[in-house]
């Protein structure tokens, strides 16, 4: 059995070795791809307009920087659940220009209202590794009204793809 020893000691090292390099080489693969992955889906804008007690409209838009859109329409919209489509690189670039001329990152980060039945309108905007985000929920400047508007247009006459029936703007669809 001592003779025996020193060889097992040398077996279980290397086994040991192999198993953390094996494990070093997967995650390291892992955290590649994941990178990849999120540098293609980087969210550069979203819009969100919320309930009230009537019937406002309620979805979630989020434009990333490489054209895709994510669109989740939960009530008194035409599209329930979650929808895909493409934008082209001039409108990517037309989102990053708008951010700039409505002046998006100087605004206030919310325009409040007492009033509980008010919906909201909430932006959010990525650009250059700047983030913000805005809620409106009443009497917001004339820039943020604009932006809002622009970012809803980009909404219009797109070929959504269904996705799914899910209507959870917090759960990850993709």
């Amino acid at each position: 059995m001592k003779k025996f020893l020193p060889l097992m000691v040398v077996v279980a090292l290397a086994a040991i070795s192999c198993k953390s390099t094996k494990e070093t080489a997967t995650a390291n693969s892992n955290s590649a791809t994941e990178n990849v992955v999120l540098a293609e889906l980087q969210m550069l804008a979203t819009i969100n307009r919320t309930a009230c007690y009537g019937q406002c409209p309620m979805y979630k838009a989020t434009f990333f920087d490489n054209g895709e859109v994510e669109y989740i329409g939960r009530r008194f919209v035409e599209n329930i659940g979650t929808y895909k489509a493409l934008i082209s690189s001039e409108e990517v670039l037309k989102i990053k220009e708008k951010v700039k001329e409505y002046d998006y990152f100087s605004l206030d980060t919310l325009y409040p209202t007492p009033i509980a039945d008010f919906p909201s309108c909430i932006t959010e905007v990525n650009l250059n590794g700047v983030y913000k985000k805005v809620i409106d929920r009443r009497s917001p400047p004339d820039n943020l009204k604009y932006f809002e508007k622009f970012l809803d247009s980009m909404l219009e006459n797109r070929a959504w793809e269904k996705v799914s029936d899910n209507t959870n703007y917090y759960k990850k669809t993709q």
